[in-house]
């Protein structure tokens, strides 16, 4: 069936359908309009008309084979009383003298109310006897049956009884039944069509009623709703159809309202679009600022060491910071990892970078445990932490501003081959023949509150050896969280990645370390800057 065969069916054939499947019917109003186009009581007038001789039909024809097969049986019962009343007046006529002493037994048939006519016929057919007259009209008003008199020898009937009952009162009584179910289905459709009416007009017309009423005033944006309780609640169909119309009108009302609200987030959405885009050209101008300050891996290169160096922020800037420099025939590495990341780690390393740069070339220290010592002073002083003003006002922890940074200190002397360290929250890592080794530091880092608790700043010489590379690195290489178990991969886990690529050049071990990192992280974020400054003296 098309979809016009089926509108049309349901009477909606004056409706217009589209190429578009009925997207022009939500076009607003169409709906209503559609609907208004037609008088609503005519879908129950035309229900009517449809429904009712279809049912009229079957409710006839249904009464009409009762009343037939009652008929019927009545003319079944009526022929076997008519039987068994001949066959009892045959039986009483089984004497020799029958032919001339029946009177008394057809007087008894003669009380029945159906009786006609009864007719005695001897073997050779003659009538030897009749009792009331033939009677006339069609044959289907009158039963005729017949039975045999048994008064000679067994086996040689002596005559035969004919006996004739009316059927007209069995045929008035079936008129009688056909009017009175005539009348009781008339009586039945006529409830039936007022029944229809009545419903339909509760629960489809009413609602139909209150549904295209809501529309009109939706129309003209007011967000009504259409009532599904009460006396005339509508039939499912149509409870479906009033909810998807309230539900609708709901987000028409929000889309109104968020249509305004839409129109400022977008111009919002433009300034923080402006705003964002000259944090982001800021931030990409500290970035380059920052990584102007850092030194250049070739600082330390040359015949007798070899350097590798990974350094990557979490966001453009971060607050690892590395030094590296040859200074009066010694090297030194220095690896700060300071408080946080991001723009507030950058200021650090901006402090931490000044105060090297005095401490190493002013000061003229060389000492890794005197440059920490001398770091944490100027770290100190530079946050206002020994007289607990921040940036000019009262602080509102006694101490001050509880921000530090964790560093380490390598001092290679290459004339005594001696490596001195000292750190202070970072370890030194050196990797070897015999395995991984890590030369812990001081565990409290540099500034931040003091406690009284503090270990004292102390170095550590490592004689140099051939075959032998030092990792400084920040905490945030080995806090790598990933794996199937998602745990953090540790100390453990970077010099086990470490002694595997312990062949390879200083830049491949380097590169190898980072691609591990990350087959290890997998699709969890990293968690903080990495910086790994990696240095083997040459032999030979």
């Amino acid at each position: 069936m098309r979809r016009g065969d089926a509108l049309a069916g349901l009477g909606f054939a004056e409706v217009p359908t589209t190429q578009d499947g009925g997207a022009d019917t939500m076009r607003p109003g169409a709906l209503r309009g559609a609907a208004r186009g037609r008088n609503l009581d005519g879908l129950a007038h035309a229900l009517f008309l449809r429904l009712f001789p279809v049912i009229a039909a079957m409710v006839l024809a249904t009464q009409v084979v009762i009343a037939w097969v009652n008929y019927g049986d009545q003319i079944r019962l009526t022929g076997e009383r008519a039987q068994m009343m001949a066959d009892m007046t045959a039986r009483a006529l089984a004497r020799p003298d029958w032919t001339t002493s029946h009177g008394p037994q057809l007087q008894a048939l003669a009380l029945d109310p159906a009786f006609r006519v009864a007719t005695l016929r001897d073997a050779a057919g003659n009538v030897v006897g009749r009792l009331g007259e033939e009677p006339r009209g069609r044959g289907f008003e009158r039963i005729q049956v017949g039975s045999e008199i048994e008064a000679g020898p067994p086996g040689q009937p002596a005559g035969s009884l004919t006996l004739v009952l009316s059927a007209e009162a069995l045929r008035a009584n079936a008129e009688k039944q056909f009017v009175m179910v005539l009348g009781a289905s008339l009586a039945l459709m006529l409830a039936f069509a007022l029944a229809l009416r009545l419903a339909v007009r509760r629960h489809v017309l009413a609602p139909l009623t209150r549904l295209l009423s809501a529309m009109g005033r939706v129309e003209h944006k007011e967000w009504v709703t259409v009532d599904l309780a009460g006396r005339q609640r509508p039939s499912r169909e149509i409870a479906d159809i009033s909810s998807a119309f309230n539900r609708m009108v709901e987000g028409l009302k929000s889309g109104d309202e968020a249509r305004h609200l839409l129109a400022e987030l977008e111009r919002t959405h433009a300034r923080l679009a402006e705003a964002n885009g000259l944090v982001m050209e800021s931030l990409g101008y500290a970035s380059r600022i920052q990584q102007a300050v850092l030194p250049g891996p070739g600082a330390l290169r040359g015949p007798t060491l070899e350097v590798a160096v990974l350094w990557e922020p979490l966001h453009v800037v971060g607050g690892d910071y590395f030094w590296l420099e040859e200074i009066d025939g010694l090297c030194i590495v220095v690896v700060a990892d300071c408080t946080g990341h991001g723009v507030p780690g950058a200021f650090l390393t901006l402090i931490v970078a000044t105060a090297l740069d005095r401490i190493l070339h002013d000061q003229g220290l060389r000492r890794p445990d005197d440059i920490l010592a001398a770091l944490d002073g100027v770290v100190r002083t530079r946050l206002r932490q020994e007289t607990g003003q921040v940036a000019g006002r009262a602080a509102e922890a006694p101490e001050g501003s509880d921000d530090g940074l964790d560093c380490g200190v390598c001092v290679l002397d290459r004339a005594s081959r001696i490596l001195h360290f000292a750190g202070a929250g970072l370890a030194l890592t050196v990797l070897d023949g015999a395995g991984v080794t890590r030369i812990k530091g001081r565990r409290h880092g540099l500034g931040y509150r003091r406690t009284g608790r503090e270990e004292a700043l102390s170095g550590t010489a490592v004689p140099l050896a051939d075959g032998q590379t030092f990792f400084l690195m920040t905490d945030g290489v080995s806090d790598q969280m990933g794996g199937a178990s998602r745990r953090l991969l540790g100390h453990r886990g970077v010099a086990e990645i470490l002694a595997r690529h312990r062949d390879l050049p200083l830049d491949g071990q380097v590169a190898a370390l980072e691609a591990a990192l990350a087959a290890h992280r997998g699709p969890e974020p990293r968690r903080d800057d990495m910086t790994l400054v990696a240095f083997r003296p040459r032999t030979g």
